[in-house]
């Protein structure tokens, strides 16, 4: 996590005994300069806001008040203090938290309580601009990588699919022909789990294709008007068998229009109740 350090400037500080007038010789001089620290030996004492500072002195009797006296009397003696090994997110927090004017004014870093440098909106700013610029470029290859992913996904369903279908339909195709032979009861049984089986495990290959296609973005509805006690009548039909082999107890019921219908995609909402 990027730390206070990396945008750090290494401002020179002056003492408390220092001028008002020789301050702002230097703000002229540096017209970059946006806030000068002020040390006492190698502690942070205040801290000096060009805006702020050129403000008091631009003011009515403020050239006279402030020039020869001492910074001491013009500087923010309490400044925001942070170790340089303060995390940028973590200090933001911090800083947000003493409301905007905190922000504005600046900010002194020390290293083990020492003075190390200063640290500025503009730098601030900067910095948590360029973090955030890098996590939507992660963000966005990420999101980027999970499509591929998905979309690889589902064209490998979509082999599998086709190689397994193919044969299972012929599967089916025989049972229907041994469906309408002169069977016994036992045979007609098992001629009725094969279709079945069949008939089951085509639905997983195409519920599983279908559920690739989503993760992927790929799936598209098909949105019709749908009587829905009719969806209820066949979601119910479709449950109650395995309600009742799990001795539960099924209920369905309508309130309102009979015949309300709906613009949905049937089809995906019943597989959306089949694979609850």
């Amino acid at each position: 996590m990027p730390t206070i350090e990396t945008l750090t400037e290494r401002a020179e500080a002056v003492t408390p005994e220092t001028s008002g007038s020789d301050v702002f010789a230097r703000f002229e001089r540096e017209p970059d300069t946006l806030v000068i620290p002020v040390v006492d030996g190698d502690r942070p004492v205040g801290l000096i806001e060009r805006n702020a500072f050129l403000l008091k002195i631009a003011g009515a009797f403020g050239h006279a008040l402030y020039a020869g006296r001492p910074v001491v009397h013009v500087m923010d003696n309490e400044p925001a203090v942070v170790e340089a090994g303060v995390g940028i997110d973590a200090f933001c927090d911090i800083l947000l938290q003493g409301g905007p004017g905190a922000l504005m004014r600046g900010f002194i870093v020390t290293r083990n309580g020492k003075y190390h440098g200063v640290g500025t909106a503009v730098s601030l700013l900067q910095a948590v601009n360029e973090r955030q610029r890098l996590q939507n470029i992660e963000l966005s290859d990420t999101r980027t990588q999970a499509l591929a992913a998905a979309r690889a996904k589902s064209q490998f369903l979509a082999i599998m699919s086709h190689e397994l279908r193919t044969p299972m339909n012929g599967v089916l195709a025989v049972a229907e022909l041994l469906r309408r032979q002169p069977l016994n009861v036992q045979a007609q049984a098992h001629v009725a789990t094969i279709v079945e089986s069949s008939e089951t495990l085509l639905r997983i290959l195409q519920d599983a294709l279908d559920l690739s296609r989503a993760e992927a973005g790929e799936l598209e509805l098909n949105a019709e008007p749908t009587p829905l006690r009719a969806l209820m009548d066949d979601v119910e039909a479709m449950w109650a068998p395995r309600a009742s082999q799990d001795n539960v107890t099924l209920m369905v019921s309508y309130e309102g229009d009979t015949e309300l219908a709906a613009m949905i995609d049937a089809i995906r909402v019943k597989q959306v109740f089949n694979n609850l």
